[in-house]
């Protein structure tokens, strides 16, 4: 009796509140990801505007690209440094998978199964390119983030009215993030699906999008006199005029989907195969069980693709693949529900397994990129320890396109040379290859770079010091290149 009674008057533990274990576990596992990245994170140079908060520098992108919310980001008037913004971009990232994955499965998963699932859909490699951006991406992301929030507090019906706010301003701060917003509406569990709701959806959707492209067009014009987004020359635009136009643009809308299939899975061909024919099984399964289900999952990837593939027909525009990165949104929720779906029908160890080996799959190679990616970090720390010596401008001779880690960092531009080793140094940069009026006083010696051999070598001089690069490029520049591919075309 004793024994009993106290058994009786012990509190039952409470259970630890999903939402927020599901965050914390996925917001580890990408830090884990990106461990490499994590003291000193990888920068692309036009993103060193939104690190320095430097408005200047950013802002032809209001025009060019229409983005206003990172402008306003620009306009902070103070400065973190480079390791925490990267902190707080993954953190926003994992708000946002965790509350993805918790309202698209509902009770039907396990925690972990989650976590995984978000880790498939935040991993793969158009997220993980588009990640060092992370300095600008900051606001756009806070904002998908909230929404992602609101929306496992609010009902659906209150989420849809709210993408009459959240859609533009998310296009104001990157073309692709109102698709993460339509994905949380799209993948929510336990809602009623019907032909008559999808349409509702999409259109209020579309109408959302079409109200930040109006916002975007009036600022551009109330600011630059121009009702539009022109094309900036780096993107290689060649309007459609005329029928036959539209036709060879759709070229280029035909080479970006399949860059995205190979590229997506890393260019390696058996990973393409696998990956592309898990989905495929994946998708097939959930019609098989729940056709709407379905439905409405692909017709989220469907529009998301349309738009793009339309914008790209009608303007001409070389479109990267880290812009498909919301296909992995939906395509891990697919893979989700197929393993689901497996241990429901008797075969929890296969469902298991192939969960862990697909989350593991991205997990490896995501860290890998960012292994790789670093290099040039590595190495332009190395450049700076022996700048440190001298004081004054900073000649770089030769080509930056010399460098092995240019090349495993894929560096776009001389720019990130210039802004790189001024942020470590502090020092003006000049780069004779874009300046050479500027280096015309340097003896002929340092002006022809290294000679005969790769790598780097400081020369101290009065007044400055010189950064000797081969002048000898292992590759040739993406934009060129890019340009070229064109002409061949």
């Amino acid at each position: 009796m004793t024994l009993a009674s106290a058994g009786s008057g012990v509190a039952p533990r409470r259970a630890l509140p999903q939402l927020p274990v599901t965050v914390a576990a996925v917001f580890a596992m990408l830090l884990l990801t990106a461990l490499f990245q994590l003291p000193d994170p990888m920068i692309r140079h036009d993103d060193y505007p939104a690190l320095l908060a430097d408005p200047s520098l950013f802002y032809s992108k209001t025009l060019t690209e229409g983005r206003w919310v990172n402008y306003l980001w620009h306009l902070r008037g103070f400065v973190t440094p480079a390791w925490l913004n990267f902190l707080a971009y993954q953190f926003l990232w994992a708000v946002y998978l965790g509350c993805l994955v918790h309202n698209a499965f509902g009770r039907e998963a396990e925690i972990w199964q989650r976590v995984m699932v978000a880790l498939i859909a935040g991993l793969g490699l158009p997220w993980v390119l588009i990640s060092l951006w992370f300095n600008t991406l900051i606001p756009g992301l806070a904002i998908v983030a909230l929404y992602a929030w609101l929306a496992t507090r609010l009902s659906e019906r209150a989420c849809r009215w709210l993408m009459l706010v959240f859609v533009p301003v998310s296009l104001m701060a990157y073309t692709t993030y109102p698709f993460l917003i339509l994905g949380l509406s799209l993948t929510r569990a336990g809602v009623a699906r019907s032909a008559r709701d999808l349409a509702g959806l999409l259109a209020l959707f579309i109408a959302s999008f079409a109200l930040g492209m109006l916002a975007i067009y009036s600022l551009n014009y109330a600011v630059h006199g121009v009702f539009g987004v022109p094309m900036a020359e780096w993107r290689n635009p060649s309007p459609a005029r005329d029928l036959a136009s539209a036709l060879e643009n759709s070229k280029l809308a035909w080479q970006f989907l399949v860059s995205l299939a190979q590229k997506g899975a890393y260019n390696n061909t058996v990973l393409v195969l696998l990956q592309w024919g898990l989905l495929a099984c994946a998708v097939w399964a959930v019609l098989r069980q729940d056709k709407w289900r379905a439905i409405y999952l692909l017709s989220g990837a469907v529009l998301g693709l349309a738009l793009i593939c339309l914008q790209v027909i009608r303007s001409g525009i070389d479109m990267p693949v880290r812009s498909g990165g919301f296909l992995w949104i939906f395509g891990a929720v697919f893979i989700g529900l197929f393993v689901l779906t497996l241990r429901d029908s008797g075969r929890p160890r296969l469902s298991r397994n192939l969960l862990f080996a697909v989350t593991a799959v991205h997990v490896i190679f995501g860290g890998l990129t960012y292994r790789v990616l670093t290099e040039w970090h590595r190495v332009s720390r190395a450049m700076a320890a022996e700048l440190a010596e001298g004081q004054g401008p900073v000649y770089v001779t030769g080509t930056y396109l010399s460098l092995e880690a240019a090349r495993k960092s894929d560096l776009q531009k001389d720019h990130s040379v210039a802004f790189r080793l001024h942020h470590l140094t502090g020092r003006e940069i000049v780069m004779c290859e874009s300046r050479p009026e500027d280096c015309a006083q340097l003896p002929e010696e340092l002006r022809a770079g290294l000679q005969g051999r790769t790598g780097f070598e400081v020369r101290q001089i009065d007044g400055g010091s010189v950064l000797m690069l081969s002048p000898e490029a292992l590759r040739q520049d993406k934009l060129e290149a890019a340009r070229q591919l064109r002409q061949a075309d």
